[in-house]
Order: C-alpha cells, then structure tokens, then sequence
C-alpha cells in the first residue's frame, strides 16, 4: 500500500485549463473517487498519476517519493481503463500472464500467481475462455485480474462500469468494493456516476471545470454541500429561496419561506435578512401525518401531481409558489394524495442545510 499525494497539480493544453492547480491526499488502503461530469478534469488527473500524461505544474508523489518525472511502469501503479483492453486473440489465462511474462518471471510462479489471481477474482475454471465468450462483467475481471497479478501499490480505475448494463453495474460495484477491502489496496476511481461515488468510496473529490470544488465522505458531501453545484450534482435536491430571520439558538436560526417559518443550522456569515437558498432532499421531506407526528419544520402546501414508484410516491408541491419534491414511503395501497389537495408537510431542521445566495 501506499499514499499518493498531488501538490499544486496542474495541466492546461494551450489556453485550455484542464486541471487547476490541486493539492490533495490518498491515504494508504483508502478508495478514493474524483467525481464530476465530463470534461470536469477527472481523468486527466488519474492519467498524471499513472504517467500518461506530463503535468503542467505540481508533482505527484506515491508513497511519499516524487514520481512526476517517471514514466508509468516505474511508478508501481496498475490501471483498468473503461474499455477493459483485454487482448482478444489470447485466452483468459494468457491475458492474466501477460504482464508477469513480459517481467520474465519463471513459468511456476506465473502459474501459481495467475491462479491465485483468478480465484481472487472469481473466474476459477475460466482459463481457456476467450472475450467473445464472456460477458461484460467477467471481462471487467480478467481486466482487474491482470492488474493486480503485478502487484501494484496503487489501482487506478477509469469509469471502468461505464460499458455495462444497469443491472451488472449494480452488482460490480459492491464486487470491487469488497475486493479493494479485502486486498487493502489504495484505489483512486474515476467516476461520473454519483451513485457509484457514494456507494463505493471512503472519500469523494468533486470536480468542475478543472477544478476540485469538495473532498469528503460520502455523507458530508450528500448531507453538507459548500455550494450549488454539489448540491445540484450530489442526487435530487430541493433548493428553496429563503430570508434569514434572525438566531433561533443551539446553532439554529430561523428563516422565512415566504408566509412560512423555519429553522436551520446556522452558516456563517449570515446577517439577518439576507438572501439564502435552504437544501431539502426530497426523502427528507415528510407528508401529512408523518410530518405531523416528526416535529420540526411544519408548512402548508397543495400537492401539484403525484406519481407512483413502488416503495415510495413522489409528490410535487407547491410551497408559497415554489415547488418542492417529496418522496413518501408507500405504506398502504391506494394511500396518494389527490392532486389539488392541501397538506401540512415538514422536515427536521438538523436535516437540512443552507447555501449562500
């Protein structure tokens, strides 16, 4: 295992600004995903890591030795890329080889390694397969397989469950997370998908215009974004338009949502009347009695529409003329509210967070 560390990183091409200059660190064992949609600058920064591409500025160091300058095969990382690169002429066993051959290892222990290397990855007995007679997700492992037979002290996966189906993305994303757990490897994972960042990371850098804008947990960065563009990127939020009202005590101040009254954690910088947007996820929002039995937060809206989902209904509100998304646990059938309908919803104020304007 080893850390690996980014100090002022920086990469444009021209007068286009690809990555700013970013300092930041993996520690050793620990998953770590660059999260951001495309051209954000997420995998230009894994390919410095790896070598691929030369940095503007900055320096890349794993395990505290500078490798900035090094070419990829002396750096000791291992990289699956979307695509998966598998050799299609050379069967599963021979793809899994390759890279212990190309180190001239002795046949007996590239047998042993590359065994041991498909029971790591579950393929036992897949040795004379070929890629066309392998799904997506077992490529997917003959990929991870031939990396980690090298024996890497960093993993480096670019959007590597891109290529799949909804389903098998679902499945392979508990698979490598569990892997990476057992193996304690430091693994930095490239990513457009929230759901995967949220799922399989420790830690979450989300990126915009080649710019790192938070680094957290999963729950910091779910339940406390810095600004509108994590809270808009991080799932489904409701972000309302409200007026500081003054300190309302344990941290709390009070705001006005047009006729309505509410409290939430207070910000800093935040002078009475002041502008600021209050974030609500809509499986924070509660409906009729829920919100009534909660405490906290209650407000008067009118449902817009409602939709059937299976396990929960999402309603549409309106709430002083804005609109606001809930997400009610279906509980009995026939159970919605009718469109048009006036209800008390609510949220807990600890649940909710506020953006500056």
């Amino acid at each position: 295992m080893s850390t690996v560390e980014l100090v002022s990183l920086s990469k444009s091409y021209g007068q286009t600004l690809a990555l700013a200059p970013t300092s930041l660190k993996v520690e050793e064992g620990e998953f770590f995903a660059l999260l951001g949609p495309s051209g954000c600058g997420k995998s230009t920064t894994l390919r410095m890591i790896a070598g691929f591409v030369r940095p503007s500025g900055g320096e890349v160091l794993i395990g505290g030795s500078d490798v900035t300058r090094q070419p990829p095969e002396r750096r000791g990382s291992g990289i699956v890329f979307q695509n998966y690169a598998i050799f299609p002429h050379m069967n599963v066993y021979d793809n899994i080889a390759f890279g212990l051959r190309m180190r001239k290892r002795p046949a007996e222990e590239i047998d042993r390694r590359v065994r041991a290397a498909l029971d790591q990855v579950g393929l036992s007995g897949f040795e004379r397969r070929f890629q066309r007679e392998m799904s997506g997700g077992e490529q997917q492992r003959v990929a991870l397989a031939r990396v980690l037979i090298t024996e890497p002290r960093i993993l480096l996966l670019d959007e590597p469950l891109s290529a799949l189906d909804k389903k098998l993305r679902e499945e392979m994303k508990y698979w490598i997370k569990e892997l990476q757990r057992q193996l304690r490897i430091t693994t930095i994972y490239v990513t457009h998908d929230q759901g995967e960042a949220l799922t399989m990371s420790d830690r979450i850098a989300v990126m915009n215009g080649g710019r790192v804008i938070q680094v957290g947990t999963p729950r910091d960065i779910y339940e406390r974004p810095v600004d509108r563009f994590v809270t808009e990127f991080i799932g489904e939020s409701n972000i309302l338009d409200a007026r500081v009202g003054g300190e309302a005590g344990d941290g709390m101040c009070l705001l006005a949502i047009g006729p309505f009254a509410a409290t939430a954690p207070r910000r800093a910088g935040m002078s009475t009347g002041r502008a600021v947007a209050l974030v609500v996820r809509p499986e924070r929002v509660l409906v009729g009695v829920d919100a009534e039995h909660a405490g906290g937060n209650l407000l008067r809206a009118r449902v817009q529409s409602h939709t059937y989902q299976g396990s929960f209904i999402r309603y549409r509100l309106d709430l002083a003329g804005q609109t606001i998304v809930a997400e009610a646990p279906n509980r009995t059938e026939g159970a919605a509210l009718d469109d048009g309908t006036e209800i008390t919803i609510g949220w807990r104020p600890e649940g909710t967070s506020i953006l500056p304007d």
